[in-house]
């Protein structure tokens, strides 16, 4: 499958969709494919015995009944924490249950030196096509010497958005994310964007997505925390939740 099969455009379930289920575990991610989303978001950080795990913070006590540095507790003691009923599960588990027709937004937390081995997976899996790892400048080298097929989201904030936009041409990315607290995305730098061949992911405000504004802008795809909602609005743009084809 190539990247053309997947959605040009929709609604992102930030962490799987916070609002409803724990965040960054199966239950959440199954509820997001259920619902019809067309871009997956979650986070990767590695174990103390070189595992990838799915999780936001550098360590487990928000989200978790344990507390400890992630990059310092092993798997086997990572499987014990209650993260809202739910396990903290591996990128393996997460990317097994996806299927393969949606965009898959891989996060690798600044620092994790875990970029050979999300690439391997992605490669293994043969994920290449809809897998895009957003990280830093450091990560996205590693990843390219591993795979040069490997799409980037270029993470390396600038000065401006102007700035981190030609940053992102100039090393060659596949899409830039764009955070609500630099406010909304100016349409003449989305098409400068679109222009050089980028697509466009924008983290909305979780409290208050304005999504009209940002589809109209021209954003790709809108990271939100509360799904069924934004799904309805995006039908007004002619975003149909996505129907997806059995493995």
């Amino acid at each position: 499958m190539k990247s053309s099969s997947l959605p040009e455009r929709g609604i992102s379930a930030h962490r799987g969709g916070a609002a409803t289920h724990p965040e960054n575990t199966l239950a959440a991610f199954r509820h997001a494919v259920a619902l019809g989303v067309h871009q997956i978001e979650f986070d990767v950080r590695g174990t103390a015995d070189g595992q990838i795990v799915v999780i936001h913070d550098r360590t487990v006590d928000r989200t978790t009944d344990g507390r400890g540095a992630v990059a310092q507790l092993k798997l086997a003691e990572l499987r014990t924490l209650d993260a809202g009923g739910e396990p903290i599960p591996t990128l393996q588990e997460v990317v097994e249950i996806l299927p393969r027709d949606i965009w898959i937004n891989l996060q690798i937390k600044k620092d994790e030196p875990i970029a050979n081995a999300v690439a391997q997976l992605i490669v293994d899996d043969d994920r290449l096509h809809q897998v895009v790892v957003a990280c830093g400048n450091a990560a996205a080298r590693a990843l390219r010497r591993a795979h040069r097929r490997i799409l980037v989201c270029n993470l390396s904030r600038k000065g401006s958005r102007a700035e981190y936009v030609q940053h992102a041409i100039v090393t060659a990315s596949d899409f830039v994310q764009f955070h609500h607290l630099r406010g909304e995305p100016e349409p003449a730098l989305v098409e400068r964007a679109r222009a050089a061949g980028l697509r466009i992911n924008f983290f909305c405000d979780p409290e208050c997505p304005d999504l009209d504004v940002l589809f109209r802008a021209g954003v790709d795809f809108a990271l939100v925390d509360d799904l069924a909602p934004a799904l309805e609005q995006a039908r007004a743009f002619g975003i149909e939740p996505l129907v997806r084809t059995r493995e």
